[in-house]
């Protein structure tokens, strides 16, 4: 968003936005965070702000992360979750509704969409954009 972009706001009678904050952007590496990140997010609250622009910071994320076609959850901490547990519910509950999950074609394994993948393994943004997002919400 630039100046003219905050003009147009002001002159369309606009004063209020939600600004969408990524953790993954904020948080690249494990409890290290991009100041510069942020200082350009406050920057652009206090220019929004000095233009009559009330801000919502929104700290956003959708499908989880990267890894299943999602984005907000750094790596990180989304391969740990992963890890921790590989279910939808739980070993027992995915094992006895695993006919109904292939029915309904949730709780579907990421890998099984045969995506191409980048060089950290996600699978890459335009193959991801041939779904609707709110498909891969039940994704592991």
């Amino acid at each position: 968003m630039n100046d003219e972009d905050i003009a147009n706001l002001v002159k369309w009678g606009q004063n209020f936005v939600r600004l969408g904050v990524m953790w993954e952007a904020v948080e690249r590496t494990e409890g290290a965070y991009d100041d510069a990140y942020l200082d350009k997010v406050e920057e652009m609250i206090n220019k929004l702000g000095e233009a009559g622009i009330y801000t919502l910071v929104d700290a956003h994320q959708d499908v989880f992360a990267r890894s299943i076609c999602g984005e907000g959850v750094p790596d990180f901490y989304a391969r740990r979750a992963y890890e921790e547990h590989p279910y939808c519910i739980n070993s027992w509950a995915d094992a006895l509704l695993k006919p109904i999950y292939e029915k309904f074609g949730v709780c579907t394994d990421i890998t099984s969409y045969g995506y191409r993948v980048d060089e950290n393994g996600y699978p890459l943004v335009e193959d991801c954009n041939k779904k609707m997002f709110a498909d891969y919400y039940s994704s592991i």
